[in-house]
């Protein structure tokens, strides 16, 4: 099939919505395989991954509509980063590399990237990419005690992990014997691979059937359609600087984060100067590629959210933050803990752009929240189980919050029945928590209440591994809005304060001790008194607010 040319530079644009429609669709195969493929609850439940097909020189062109944002937006530096210690020229059909590198891919050692160039009439053509959250990388399970990145596992530098089609059986040791749960953490990689060769073999049949000799013509027609949608909607934006601050948990003392946005005619820089220092210990450091990847996703909300995005959708932004601070850590910094930081990123840059666009942002979120929970029967067989609850997503203007979902993340909540299954742990309750979501004209959304035990029957000790976020500083609101609740964490009844968390590792040592943890809902966005009686009524109807709720 001959595809109708416009010019030298592009396509028609019926041609171009077809290609670029296939390309995403050959991207949420690689997704579906993933998910069908993966055995671990944090890639085949919770859905902690991301694919994408990026050109030859590492350039993203589609993504798959469910892949993980932040994946998404760091998938071309790590592929920039094998080019430069592999070219192009040394490659060959059938190599796959592996890292999970923080400073070149997505952040912290659990981020697995795997890059499989794609051939085409003998040559490297595009490249397919996944990256997934192992459930295991090694390294100490108490990630809040870690003072350098050593203590968090293992540090895969980029290598070939498939020569010409032949296993690196090293490579595959050494990830072997480091890891819990070997058998898990391979076949999830597994998973990976048998994705990049679907998309890598999709695509070729692709370039035949449209008679194309490679991606060039069509990445650059994409992504330059990207650029013109996310240039048009930033010169719609007065120019000017806008700041902020917000104050997160921290450790042993709060994080301060600031930003400076300056827009000016088609273009946003960001400046974080100002921020702290990067922290000693716990593993809450962002590397810069990361806080890169969490800035540029919520602006990409806010100004272009109805085009797919790619590498063109990213070159109007600049990301500067001073080197050694916390939103970017120098090597031997931890990173394992890094949203307890990077999540908070989002919330600084709506705050400083709610006086320009208050119809787009979005109050406080209650965030995520990650129970994981790893141990060993007395039979020898190893349980390692995590489970994902997202807290209530803030209001906004005109709108209340959206859902429990585990936005920044796009991770997804981690079914009872499934975690059950994976682990000697009970769900004894899973509800929305009364009285979580700041009220406003638009109030936030609920949070959840989780109580666990162990499994009944079972007499064997359980722990649980908890790195809460939001025990001191609440989801803010906007406009006059409610703040929402804190976090608070329980044992047997009694909550404990953020000193008792201490390492996170909780231990229920009887069948009748219990673990209870609520987490909060979204913050409110504009004056609970302009809040539409009929909605504040129906709310306290649901019993979801206490009767003499103001809102």
């Amino acid at each position: 099939m001959n595809v109708q040319m416009t010019d030298a530079a592009g396509f028609d644009p019926i041609s171009l919505g077809i290609i670029w429609s296939r390309l995403i669709g050959i991207a949420d195969d690689m997704w579906t395989t993933v998910l069908r493929t993966a055995v671990s609850t944090i890639i085949g439940a919770a859905q902690d991954f991301g694919c994408e097909i990026l050109d030859a020189e590492g350039s993203s062109v589609a993504h798959s509509n469910r892949s993980m944002p932040v994946f998404n937006l760091v998938m071309p530096t790590v592929t920039r980063a094998v080019l430069a210690r592999h070219p192009i020229t040394t490659m060959r059909e059938g190599d796959v590399y592996i890292t999970n590198d923080p400073w070149l891919c997505a952040g912290h050692l659990d981020d697995i990237a795997t890059i499989t160039p794609v051939f085409h009439q003998g040559r490297v053509v595009a490249f397919t990419v996944t990256i997934a959250h192992a459930s295991s990388i090694g390294g100490s399970l108490t990630s809040r005690t870690v003072r350098e990145i050593y203590e968090e596992g293992l540090r895969i530098p980029i290598l070939k992990l498939v020569e010409e089609g032949r296993r690196n059986e090293t490579a595959w040791s050494f990830i072997q014997e480091n890891v819990r749960t070997p058998d898990m953490v391979l076949t999830d990689i597994e998973a990976q691979l048998t994705a990049n060769d679907l998309g890598g073999r999709r695509l070729v049949a692709l370039l035949q059937e449209y008679d194309l000799p490679d991606l060039t013509t069509v990445a650059a027609t994409i992504q330059a359609f990207s650029e013109r949608a996310m240039r048009d909607a930033i010169r719609a934006i007065p120019d000017g600087s806008y700041e902020s601050e917000v104050v997160t948990d921290g450790l042993d003392h709060p994080v301060r984060l600031r930003c400076r946005i300056t827009v000016a005619g088609d273009e946003i820089a960001v400046d974080y100067a100002g921020s702290d220092p990067q922290s000693p210990r716990g593993g809450i450091n962002c590397t810069l590629t990361y806080t890169k990847a969490h800035t540029v996703y919520p602006l990409k909300c806010l100004f272009s959210p109805s085009v797919p995005a790619n590498e063109g959708t990213f070159r109007p932004f600049s990301i500067q933050a001073p080197a050694g601070s916390i939103l970017n850590c120098s090597v031997p910094a931890p990173v394992g803990s890094r949203t307890r930081t990077g999540w908070h990123i989002h919330p600084l840059l709506f705050t400083a752009l709610e006086p320009v666009v208050p119809e787009r942002v979005q109050a406080g979120n209650g965030l995520m929240r990650s129970v994981h929970v790893y141990g060993q029967e007395r039979d020898g067989h190893f349980f390692n189980a995590h489970f994902f609850v997202g807290g209530g997503r803030g209001a906004s203007q005109g709108r209340d919050g959206i859902g429990r979902n585990c936005f920044p993340s796009s991770a997804r909540n981690v079914s009872v029945e499934v975690f059950e299954a994976r682990a000697p742990v009970l769900v004894r309750t899973r509800s929305l928590r009364p009285d979580s979501a700041g009220s406003g004209a638009w109030r936030g959304a609920f949070g959840h209440q989780l109580e666990f035990s162990s499994l009944p029957g079972y007499d064997e000790p359980v722990s649980f591994f908890l790195d809460p976020d939001r025990l001191r500083f609440p989801p803010r609101g906007l406009a006059g809005g409610q703040d929402g609740p804190l976090t608070e964490i329980r044992v047997n009844g009694r909550q404990l304060t953020p000193e008792e968390i201490g390492s996170g590792q909780l231990t229920l040592a009887a069948p009748a001790d219990r673990l209870a943890v609520d987490v909060p809902g979204g913050a409110g966005y504009g004056r609970p008194a302009d809040r539409d009686p009929a909605l504040a009524e129906a709310d306290r109807a649901a019993a979801l607010v206490s009767a003499n709720d103001s809102g």
